[in-house]
């Protein structure tokens, strides 16, 4: 009888879930609610695209990423080397999308967000030992 073997991950989907909704609608609300106090439209209409999108795709980069770590049990044990590596990644895919279609212009709000997005996320997940259980 062959054995069968089950992983437990701390990647599930609920915990992508968990880190990729707020990741796009805190930074959405919050830069649209400043936008609209400050009667300011060029704020309301970038807080979708180029403030919160950003900061939603370093955040699926970034799990992707540590998932990857975790299933190769490539452990980094110290956080803020962890947050670097992760950031070196996804700022240097910022720079390149930035410059590849000539988004200078929104090139604090990509950076800026794109920072937040990968840290908070490095930040909260934890990469864990697999444990393989044979029933």
């Amino acid at each position: 009888m062959k054995s069968q073997y089950i992983e437990s991950s701390s990647f599930t989907i609920k915990t992508f879930l968990q880190a990729t909704i707020p990741s796009y609608v805190f930074p959405a609300i919050m830069s649209w609610g400043s936008g609209w106090l400050m009667k300011n439209e060029v704020l309301k209409q970038s807080s979708f695209i180029s403030i919160a999108l950003p900061s939603l795709i370093a955040t699926i980069i970034t799990y992707m990423l540590l998932w990857r770590m975790e299933t190769q049990q490539k452990k980094v044990k110290n956080k803020l080397v962890k947050v670097c590596m992760m950031l070196g990644v996804t700022f240097g895919l910022a720079l390149a999308i930035i410059f590849i279609f000539n988004w200078q212009k929104f090139m604090f709000n990509i950076l800026f967000s794109t920072i937040l997005g990968t840290t908070i996320t490095t930040w909260r997940l934890t990469l864990k030992q697999i444990e393989k259980y044979e029933y």
